[in-house]
């Protein structure tokens, strides 16, 4: 009895180690939400640098993600889990250590770096060590831990923001990156790497170790990493714009600017510093419950309708928000509506987006596309939450939301057209030829047909 549970013990801890790095990306990405009020007054920061603060890491991730997908297709998925965790520990120091706007930014930057990398591996590497059944919940694991980083950020932003202890917040990052960085030496790889690099031993071993099937070797298996380009062409142009568009998309709809500026949304609708973190903290409550609610049914009613639905709600969230806002109506029906939005997003484009990208690309191009997918989606990040300052300034509160209104009613009709549903489909093996021009949205085909 023992020996059968080996298994599934071992691949609930590779499992859970790896989606340890999504909570680096939640906490990350959330911290300066936190303390940046602190930081704006000790370093006399305008709207712009506040936003180039946030945008930091951002722009490290959006360096990082392009190369990392050819980084783990040769070196490995654990390694590259790995090798950003340390460089996120390193990170994470220089950030507390910062004496000043330009340090915090480096910081800020190498932790950015990290991010890139574990944003496209972690939900990469799950996906590839997990039966078809469970990927949908398992890959969302990712997205939970995500929410935990940032309800984490901003419990501790509440904690420590009365003593003005911003160096400390930063510096409770370096627990679970250490605890990334040592955990995976004890995991094993993806299988599926394994045998397409033609290390079919190694594989079996692997496979065994976490309770699943070997993987078919395919036709590409062991030929080395192909280049994007190529890539692309085995793909099908379709898919590869399908993925980057809805990348794109995640963050057009204004989705991480209430993560990144909750407090400073809530102070400014009359909420004291302290009340707005407080109110962040309810957010991302809000947040984790409704990761929590997809991990449930993401499997069972699929990727498309959580997608469409989640879309629609953030759009009448972010409407009702800029309706608030227009009329002054106060920063407890401000927050109210941010769970409403930011809980429609969890459950739809933020969950999704990381489950679907693993699945509509073949074995021997899968990390290829997905870093460009992720590469995508760390820059429309980095252009929303550099401009959501500037923007508020120039446009207001309202006017800001009611343009993401905007824009998520327009992805909901764009994507209800043009994505298909990919629920409880086998992982793709390894692509060698051209790709197929399925009609879409009614199906997704196997990528491999001719």
């Amino acid at each position: 009895m023992t020996s059968a549970r080996r298994p599934g013990a071992t691949r609930a801890l590779a499992v859970l180690t790896a989606s340890v790095g999504g909570l680096l990306f939640g906490y990350g990405t959330g911290v300066i939400a936190g303390v940046l009020p602190l930081v704006a007054d000790a370093y006399r920061l305008s709207s712009w640098i506040q936003g180039a603060a946030v945008s930091a890491a951002l722009v490290g991730a959006a360096l990082t993600a392009p190369t990392s997908g050819r980084l783990a297709d040769r070196f490995g998925r654990r390694a590259v889990i790995g090798l950003a965790a340390a460089v996120y520990l390193a990170g994470t120091a220089a950030s507390a250590a910062a004496t000043g706007a330009a340090s915090l930014l480096a910081g800020r930057f190498l932790v950015g770096l990290a991010l890139g990398a574990t944003s496209f591996a972690v939900p990469l590497y799950i996906s590839e060590i997990v039966p078809p059944a469970r990927r949908g919940a398992l890959v969302t694991l990712n997205q939970l831990m995500i929410t935990l980083g940032l309800l984490l950020s901003y419990a501790v932003a509440y904690v420590l923001e009365p003593g003005g202890h911003w160096r400390t917040a930063f510096a409770v990052a370096a627990v679970p990156a250490l605890l990334v960085a040592l955990g995976m030496a004890l995991v094993p790889e993806s299988p599926q790497w394994l045998r397409d690099r033609g290390r079919a031993d190694a594989a079996a071993r692997a496979a065994a170790r976490l309770g699943l099937a070997v993987p078919d070797p395919g036709d590409g298996a062991g030929t080395g990493t192909l280049r994007l380009r190529d890539a692309c062409r085995l793909a099908g142009r379709r898919w590869v714009v399908l993925g980057v568009a809805i990348a794109v998309l995640v963050h057009l709809t204004g989705l991480n600017t209430a993560i990144y500026y909750a407090p400073t949304i809530l102070a400014a609708s009359g909420l004291t510093s302290g009340g707005g973190i407080a109110g962040s903290v309810l957010v991302g409550l809000c947040n984790v419950g409704a990761t929590v609610v997809t991990i449930a049914f993401l499997d069972r009613w699929g990727r498309r309708p959580l997608m469409l639905g989640g879309l629609g709600l953030m759009a009448v969230a972010a409407a009702g928000i800029a309706a608030v806002q227009a009329r002054g109506l106060g920063g407890t029906a401000t927050a109210l509506l941010l769970c409403v939005f930011i809980t429609a997003g969890a459950v739809g484009p933020a969950a999704v987006f990381w489950v679907y990208i693993a699945e509509i690309y073949p074995a021997r191009v899968r990390g290829a596309l997905m870093s460009l997918a992720t590469a995508a989606h760390w820059a429309a990040d980095f252009v929303v939450a550099t401009t959501f300052l500037p923007l508020v300034d120039g446009m207001s509160p309202a006017g800001a939301f009611t343009l993401y209104a905007a824009i998520t009613l327009a992805a909901a009709l764009v994507l209800g057209r043009w994505m298909p549903e990919t629920r409880g489909r086998d992982l793709a093996p390894a692509a060698t030829g051209p790709a197929p021009r399925p009609p879409l949205p009614l199906s997704l085909p196997h990528p491999t047909e001719d």
